[in-house]
């Protein structure tokens, strides 16, 4: 078994929808997901989401990068609310965002160490 895709219920499709492709250089593909390696992620209407995640930690989408920091860069000329900036912590870095329903999105760089954190840009 593998999860194919995960579904993000909201009721401002279209704002989501600009924020992901700015956020993270990505295009939808022919089925309207945003393809993130092996996942597929969609962004629908959905009858029982309306208004913010109420609960925004309870599912935290985590993106794995190869380069923590430059995707930060990318991030910090972008209007985005940080909930945690990128830091460094035993398994890696990251760095915890919101989109603009509220739902959790984490940058991950697994095993990076302290010379990725101390690079600046």
């Amino acid at each position: 078994m593998r999860i194919g895709s995960l579904l993000v219920g909201s009721d401002q499709v279209e704002t989501m929808k600009s924020w992901y492709r700015d956020a993270f250089a990505v295009t939808e593909n022919e089925g309207g997901a945003f393809p993130f390696g092996d996942v597929q992620l969609f962004i629908e209407e959905h009858s029982e989401v309306s208004g913010p995640n109420r609960d925004s930690a309870r599912v935290i989408i985590n993106l794995d990068v190869d380069d923590c920091r430059a995707v930060e860069a990318r991030l910090l000329t972008q209007d985005v609310t940080w909930v945690r900036k990128v830091e460094q912590m035993p398994f890696g870095l990251i760095g915890t965002l919101a989109d603009p329903d509220g739902n959790y999105v984490q940058i991950i760089q697994w095993g990076a160490g302290a010379d990725a954190a101390s690079h600046q840009g």
